[in-house]
């Protein structure tokens, strides 16, 4: 799998970190299972049910056919990776070394990619192999566990997919973010608000007369998560090029993404917040986004104001 020095470098820098991560992914996956089939009803059960013909994602009390601990490994991953590497100048190392910036780049996503694609394929197997091997055992009180390729499919091919836009959501914000404890708070609240973001993406469709059913929405989610990472992926590529140590510290290690970014961010907050209610709650989240938006933003520069106003009065 590492056919070369750099990524046999990044592998044996970060390969606790898959280790640990995949640790915790499997032994939350097996407790999971356990706690869910520890409340098997006596008498005939069946751990999936018909809904696993369906081209959709399936999940049931007993039965996930993508466990989310996946999910969260994905999401780990890209956010320690590039941040320990920018923290502790493992870059800088690598930029000495005689690699070229945008190879170092893509080397790390591909590491990455093919760590954590073993952190699945171990996860699926314990989730489908525990849940088969209880069946099994518990055949003679009547537990039965039946599978069919589109439920199957469509969970583990949109689960990938939306790992993959996870794993790049966290990786450009650790990119572009120079302080973790900022760095988390901001990624956390977030990825909890795209839950509601994507409630409000599929009103707006069926207001635009967009009707989609249960299995369209699942495909275009893993559709959307795709782009996303592509996205995310060419332009953190585009970013990391320009990387410098000369904003260490910071809140964004790129200056020029401020405004965007304010932008972005109270758009997205205010649009959030107000969906479904009057105009008064849309002027009052428009004002709580930019202010707070400006003073995350540029807080260093109103702290360096604030001395200032104190040596003067002094």
């Amino acid at each position: 799998m590492m056919h070369n020095q750099l990524d046999r470098l990044i592998w044996r820098r970060h390969r606790r970190l898959f280790l640990a991560t995949g640790g915790l992914a499997l032994l939350g996956c097996f407790m999971n299972t356990m706690l869910s089939l520890h409340s098997l009803p006596n008498g005939p059960v069946q751990l999936v049910d018909g809904n696993i013909q369906k081209w959709d994602v399936y999940s049931s009390t007993y039965f996930s056919a993508f466990p989310y601990w996946i999910v969260a490994a994905y999401w780990m991953v890209g956010l320690l990776m590039m941040n320990q590497d920018l923290k502790d100048n493992f870059n800088q190392f690598l930029f000495t070394s005689g690699f070229s910036r945008q190879r170092v780049y893509w080397s790390k996503i591909k590491v990455a990619m093919l760590g954590l694609l073993v952190i699945a394929a171990l996860t699926l197997a314990l989730d489908y192999g525990l849940t088969y091997g209880i069946a099994l055992t518990m055949k003679s009180a009547g537990v039965g566990f039946h599978l069919a390729w589109p439920g199957v499919l469509t969970s583990v091919i949109v689960g990938l997919l939306s790992s993959i836009g996870m794993f790049s959501l966290t990786w450009f914000a650790a990119l572009i973010v120079g302080q973790t404890g900022a760095l988390v708070v901001t990624i956390v609240g977030f990825t909890f608000s795209l839950v509601g973001s994507s409630t409000i993406s599929v009103n707006i469709l069926r207001e635009s007369g967009v009707t989609l059913n249960a299995e369209q929405q699942t495909w275009l989610m893993g559709a959307g998560w795709l782009v996303a990472a592509i996205i995310l992926f060419v332009w953190g590529a585009a970013l990391y090029n320009k990387l410098s140590l000369e904003h260490n510290g910071e809140y964004l290690l790129f200056p020029k993404l401020k405004v965007p970014v304010y932008i972005v961010f109270v758009v997205y907050v205010t649009s959030l917040s107000v969906w479904g209610t009057d105009g008064w709650s849309l002027v009052f989240w428009f004002l709580a986004s930019a202010i707070f938006g400006y003073c995350w933003l540029w807080r260093p520069r109103l702290g360096e104001m604030f001395h200032q106003w104190r040596s003067r009065r002094g």
